[in-house]
């Protein structure tokens, strides 16, 4: 368990009783909404209770996320995002006169006291995430004189799982050149066993890095906010899932980026690291040394 601000645990359950109270009022009572604010009742109040059904399941989350605010930011994080767009789509309606003002007292506690106490928690867990360990040389890691290391975001990523599977394309063609290929991940190795049979066609050898250590040794950087969650992520994300890529659990850093990096006699001759969590791994390398040869 990460160490954090023992108020996190108190700020999530306090979140978590409040959404499951109000979602529960929202079912039971759908239309008391309204006539509190002087507007009229919708034809199909199950739309309105369908809102507090997952309000109410978010507050499941929150209470879940307390044990360990750091460990489960990826929780928050959804939490905190509908907390601000919530407030953008309700400042919208104002515009076309569909709400009234008064109706912004729901914004007031349902999304707005929020917005402090939930950006920190994720600001401690980015900035615990961040800190860096010390690499260690790469002779400590035994690769071959020839060796292809190809480094995994966390494994229960849809990206992950794309570029694991591309990987088959190049495999062949990288033995054929004499070299070793090694997956670096973060997990223990019985852990991500399943996500190789499933999308690796191929038997490598693996790397288990969870104080990724390696990852500091070949450079590797972490993710900002955007780029790990951004537009861009969301869209690719969306069509990895509809590929069957799917999604898994956050074993490790889920900023952390991957790349591929070829190896010889434990110096690195070439690195091709991704910039964002959502980018497809560089092979054109192989494919140009062949045509070289």
């Amino acid at each position: 368990m990460q160490k954090y601000n023992t108020s996190y645990f108190y700020v999530l359950i306090c979140a978590g009783i409040y959404n499951l109270v109000w979602g529960g009022w929202v079912i039971l009572f759908p239309e008391l909404s309204f006539t509190l604010h002087d507007m009229k009742v919708p034809t199909y109040p199950q739309i309105w209770q369908c809102v507090g059904m997952i309000v109410g399941v978010y507050g499941i989350g929150y209470i879940a996320a307390a044990s360990d605010p750091i460990k489960h930011w990826p929780i928050i994080l959804v939490g905190f995002l509908g907390k601000v767009f919530g407030p953008i789509g309700f400042i919208y309606s104002l515009y076309l006169e569909i709400f009234p003002i008064s109706f912004m007292i729901n914004i007031l506690f349902n999304d707005l006291i929020w917005w402090i106490p939930f950006f920190m928690i994720l600001k401690e867990a980015y900035a615990t995430y961040i800190v860096e360990p010390n690499g260690l040389p790469l002779n400590h890691y035994n690769l071959s004189s020839k060796s292809v290391v190809v480094a995994l975001r966390h494994q229960g990523c849809t990206f992950t799982r794309e570029n694991l599977n591309n990987l088959n394309l190049y495999i062949p063609k990288i033995k054929q050149q004499g070299f070793d290929i090694y997956i670096l991940h973060m997990s223990q190795n019985d852990e991500i066993e399943d996500t190789l049979n499933t999308f690796l066609k191929f038997d490598v050898n693996t790397i288990s890095d969870p104080d990724r250590m390696l990852y500091k040794t070949l450079a590797l950087s972490r993710a900002s906010l955007f780029k790990a969650f951004g537009i861009k992520e969301f869209f690719r994300g969306f069509l990895g899932i509809l590929k069957g890529y799917g999604l898994g659990p956050l074993r490790g850093d889920g900023f952390q980026l991957g790349g591929v990096f070829i190896i010889q006699n434990n110096m690195i001759t070439h690195s091709f690291p991704t910039q964002r969590a959502s980018d497809l791994y560089d092979f054109s390398w192989v494919e140009n040394s062949e045509t070289q040869r």
